[in-house]
């Protein structure tokens, strides 16, 4: 399956370079950045230029309403075959690069959204910013 990933500003590309860092694999995810002077057009036009339609896609963008979504939706209506998600994020982004299922990255990344505990005080920082024990 395929992957365009669209949010505000330079969330997507940012996004798809962390993923890099982390797993070096993006090879099926284009990422589009919606900046303020674009419009539904221009992103309509860069969903057109991205999109492999011998491919299954999902579109995964930031937020409902958002400009992206709602450019998201129009596109969907000539294409229908295009599966639209909200909700964009780094722990969604990486198990979809390493081939898990859409569903199973949802249900991952839903799991990822928890409250953190505290350490105990047993670790420190190095000057240098490493953990030690």
């Amino acid at each position: 399956m395929d992957y365009i990933i669209a949010a505000h500003g330079q969330y997507a590309q940012e996004v798809k370079k962390s993923c890099q860092m982390i797993t070096g694999q993006t090879t099926n995810i284009s990422a589009i950045s919606f900046t303020e002077e674009m419009g539904v057009s221009d992103v309509l036009q860069a969903y057109t230029e991205a999109y492999l339609s011998k491919n299954e896609t999902a579109i995964i963008v930031d937020i409902v309403g958002g400009t992206p979504c709602n450019a998201a939706q129009i596109f969907a209506v000539e294409n229908p075959e295009v599966t639209i998600l909200a909700g964009l994020s780094l722990g969604l982004i990486i198990p979809l690069s390493l081939g898990e299922s859409l569903d199973e990255a949802i249900r991952g990344a839903k799991d990822n959204i928890q409250f953190v505990e505290l350490k105990p005080n047993h670790m420190t920082v190095s000057e240098d910013g490493e953990e030690e024990d």
